[in-house]
């Protein structure tokens, strides 16, 4: 499905351009149908599970656009897997609880930012409109924003520059789609989680999967739990000292398994991060 673009390594600038057509192109289009099909069929929800696809068309045209620019490129796989003496099962199995984890350090970092009022209205909207808002969080954003930000900008990244700088780059582009400060500082510390384990692996669904679980436990909180605020985080749904006791063992747990990762894969034909 993705061979075609094998030969498509988007550099720094290159990867702008996708951003910003995706950010702005993309916006317009899903917002254009959206209008239609509001005028059409008033009654209709669910609107954002045809609106979300189309953020990425722009980006996907330039793409098709600047292929046979690329032809001359060599073909670096999209998917590739290499879980190295680790194996893809253990992998899978250690990543479950690290993404839980991973959340748990990171959310301090972020937590103090005031939630904007558009998304206070989107969770209202995903507690109304669970099966539509279940398809677009849980199956599409995992599948659609891991093909495009890892599988093609951070791929692109690491063939031209130093695996930090492609990580990092790659991360906050991934925070930039988000498209608001709220979700985009917890995105970009995820990102750089999900682009080492992408350059260490060459694993695409492996960065699917973690952004799976990182959007379905938040459809669950946000569908199952209403009682809870909206800007709720491990901090209000762990009580009192139990909370530090998690956090603890949280990084603990991260740290180990990052360690045990670094140590198991294969080493990739570049800098060491």
């Amino acid at each position: 499905m993705f061979k075609k673009y094998n030969s498509y390594l988007p550099d720094l600038r290159e990867s702008w351009i996708l951003a910003i057509n995706l950010v702005v192109g993309g916006s317009i289009l899903g917002a254009i149908i959206a209008l239609i099909f509001k005028l059409i069929l008033p009654s209709l929800t669910g609107i954002e599970i045809i609106a979300y696809p189309l953020l990425f068309i722009p980006p996907y045209l330039w793409m098709r656009f600047s292929l046979k620019l690329s032809e001359k490129n060599e073909p670096i796989q999209i998917n590739k897997p290499n879980f190295g003496k680790l194996g893809a099962k253990l992998s899978i199995i250690l990543i479950f609880p690290l993404v839980f984890a991973f959340n748990i350090i990171i959310e301090p970092l972020y937590l103090w930012l005031e939630m904007p009022d558009f998304m206070i209205g989107l969770m209202n909207a995903i507690s109304e409109n669970r099966i539509s808002s279940l398809i677009m969080l849980v199956v599409f954003a995992p599948v659609l924003e891991e093909v495009f930000c890892r599988g093609i900008i951070l791929r692109g990244l690491l063939a031209h520059y130093s695996p930090t700088k492609a990580i990092l780059w790659s991360a906050a582009f991934f925070g930039i789609i988000h498209m608001n400060p709220w979700q985009a500082i917890p995105a970009f510390l995820i990102g750089v989680l999900m682009g080492w384990i992408y350059w260490r692996t060459r694993s695409l669904w492996a960065t699917i999967f973690i952004h799976f679980i990182n959007n379905g436990v938040a459809y669950i909180i946000t569908v199952f739990f209403p009682e809870l605020p909206e800007d709720a985080g491990y901090f209000d749904i762990i009580p009192g000292v139990y909370y530090y006791i998690a956090f603890a063992a949280a990084l603990i747990y991260t740290i180990c398994i990052l360690i045990i990762m670094n140590k198991s894969y294969d080493k990739p034909i570049s800098n060491k991060v």
